[in-house]
């Protein structure tokens, strides 16, 4: 069968799903907007896992038919004038930055410079440079696999391992450990991940909580920390590299010659990011929403010069992400608006007996279940669009505190991708290489699946509940 042939075939599929239920009966409780919306909303996601167009293009046909055919282009429209939307578009262009000025490189080398002679210190150098680039670039594929999976691909060939010949050498741990640090770096602010702004979306529709950019950071910093201080040394011990200790001052040498002198536009870069930082941290005081400080940030870039409209313009996956997430968005909200969430919510309480279940065993349940599920997901959107709201709307039945099952999965849904090599866009790059088996891989990230969630779940609900988040 012929690739086009399969592809409308995707296509035909999801319609039918739409049309059924133009079609079916309508549940008792529910109005036949919220019935027709789902059918829209559960095609539009079944297009994203089979993938018969880019996800934007879903979305732009999904938003279309919702406009025609249901008669809703405001809300098909909605939520690209919402603040989020515009905050994931500015932090995918501020990651942008690092890359057309060179900055992110310049941090890494000098990290390398001064730190990594050792094969173990490069792999706490490559987890420190996803760890700083993470708050200004909200996607696993453009932080690890753009910026800086080339760096430590072009060391693992300057230290003779390659695919075919010494991958053990240091190419087996370098692969392997970007793919651990990519998805525990992306769990730790709203903007290293663009899944994380959707689910605090998810949150404050389905369990009326909602999370600022600080408090996300304290709250997941303490465990994060902890696993990104663990995961480099436990990932060296079972796949030890064959090569212990490396030139460093040369490595960085040859580095520093290839991006040259500090120029005047990654100086201004520096000074502008760390200003965001700290508008992002103090915006409980100020006032000052995350959005706004992030488009202060684009506007002072573009004023200097650091970077032109035309890079802008460049940032494609940005632009992407903005569409088929305001996209998604629309159509959750007009379920949401619809009341199907909440006729969703009296449903599991009259057909599930939760009745009497420790809070503490519950999050444990759903939390388990959010894990496992993973393995049938290739995409991390289509994994939240369409499992996250189940899970949510549970947790406002049993009464679960809000803010720590919110953090818990979305700890889960980065973390869990960690078990196949599918799981999440960097996984197949990375994997790719040639440089590690399939079995070696998997076992790899079962291992730290299972005790980064433990620890998730064991030290970041005692911290959550010190700092008063239940």
């Amino acid at each position: 069968m012929s690739n086009n042939i399969v592809k409308w075939v995707k296509v035909v599929l999801s319609i039918i799903v739409v049309v059924l239920f133009w079609i079916l009966p309508v549940p008792d409780g529910l109005s036949i907007e919220a019935w027709k919306v789902l059918g829209l909303y559960l095609g539009t996601v079944l297009a994203i896992i089979l993938r018969p167009f880019p996800e934007p293009v879903i979305l732009v046909i999904s938003m279309a038919v919702m406009s025609i055919i249901y008669g809703s282009l405001k809300g098909a429209l909605s939520a690209f004038s919402g603040s989020t939307s515009w905050l994931i578009l500015s932090a995918f262009i501020i990651g942008h930055c690092f890359v057309v000025t060179g900055l992110g490189k310049r941090i890494a080398y000098f990290l390398i410079e001064h730190f990594g002679h050792t094969t173990l210190r490069l792999g706490y150098i490559s987890t420190i440079t996803d760890f700083l680039l993470s708050p200004a670039i909200p996607s696993n594929t453009a932080r690890t696999g753009g910026l800086v999976y080339p760096i430590f691909q072009s060391l693992a060939n300057t230290l003779g391992s390659y695919p075919d010949k010494h991958p053990k050498r240091v190419g087996e741990f370098f692969m392997i450990l970007l793919y651990q640090n990519s998805l525990t770096t992306g769990t730790l602010f709203v903007t290293a991940g663009a899944i994380m702004p959707m689910m605090i979306h998810l949150s404050e529709q389905l369990m009326g909580v909602t999370i600022s950019w600080a408090g996300w950071a304290q709250a997941m910093i303490v465990p994060g920390i902890i696993l990104l201080a663990i995961t480099p040394y436990i990932v060296y011990r079972i796949n030890r590299p064959e090569l212990k200790k490396v030139d460093n001052k040369a490595l960085a040498k040859s580095g520093r010659e290839e991006i040259g002198n500090m120029s005047y536009r990654e100086k201004l870069l520096t000074l502008f990011f760390i200003l965001a930082i700290i508008g992002w941290l103090t915006g409980s005081i100020t006032g000052i929403m995350p959005t706004a400080i992030a488009l202060g940030f684009l506007a002072c870039v573009l004023v200097t010069g650091v970077i032109t409209w035309k890079d802008v313009m460049d940032v494609r996956s940005g632009w992407s992400t903005f569409v088929w997430y305001s996209g998604i968005i629309s159509i959750s909200d007009a379920l949401t608006k619809s009341e199907f969430f909440k006729w969703l919510g009296i449903w599991f309480e009259h057909t599930i007996n939760l009745s009497g279940i420790d809070p503490i065993i519950a999050m444990a349940i759903l939390i388990t279940i959010t894990v496992f599920i993973r393995y049938f997901f290739a995409s991390t959107i289509a994994y939240v669009v369409t499992f996250v709201p189940v899970i949510f709307t549970l947790g406002a039945v049993l009464n679960l505190p809000a803010i720590p099952l919110l953090l818990l999965v979305a700890a889960s849904a980065q973390i869990a991708s960690l078990l196949t090599h599918y799981g999440n866009a960097t996984g197949p790059l990375l994997f790719s290489t040639g440089y590690v088996s399939q079995g070696r891989w998997w076992a790899t990230g079962h291992l730290i699946v299972i005790y980064s969630m433990i620890v998730y779940f064991i030290v970041g609900l005692a911290w959550w509940k010190v700092i008063g988040l239940w």
